[in-house]
């Protein structure tokens, strides 16, 4: 197994980005350039449009060593936000179900990264949001994995 460093936690954007796009009903809906790492600003010349995946980076916190140990096991909490335009609310629960059952059948590509699947969880149903005089329906989702880090 991979031992995990601070550029393999930086590194799980694209990760999780590829995984979803390797979904032939996700990859044709959500192009390269639907993927941010930080929340796009929406009046902004170079923003794509709807829908676009949020998929933030894990918390790259220092480990101490303790009693001499070189690895340490930890779990990463990758948050994921997908956001549609209101009017294909009726969509979204499809899309939110097969973002869940790829990434959860990803076990494979986690494990060639030195992660392990924990879980997957939808964070409640979609909800609409009112953004930027925008009305959107948004799903929110924790991606957890475990893996041991170099400390």
């Amino acid at each position: 197994m991979v031992d995990i460093t601070n550029t393999n936690q930086l590194s799980t954007f694209s990760m999780v980005r590829d995984i979803i796009r390797s979904n032939t009903t996700l990859g044709a809906k959500f192009s390269q350039s639907s993927f941010y790492e930080f929340e796009p600003r929406h009046k902004s010349a170079s923003f794509k449009g709807f829908p676009y995946i949020v998929i933030s980076i894990p918390d790259l916190e220092e480990l101490d060593p303790f009693l001499g140990d070189t690895m340490r096991s930890r779990e990463f909490n990758i948050e994921l936000l997908l956001r549609m335009d209101y009017t294909a609310k009726d969509n979204v629960a499809s899309y939110a179900s097969t973002l869940i059952s790829t990434l959860d059948a990803a076990n494979s590509t986690f494990k060639e990264n030195g992660y392990n699947l924990i879980k997957i969880n939808s964070d409640g149903s979609p909800t609409p949001v009112d953004l930027d005089s925008k009305l959107l329906i948004e799903g929110r989702f924790s991606l957890i994995l475990s893996g041991e880090v170099k400390v």
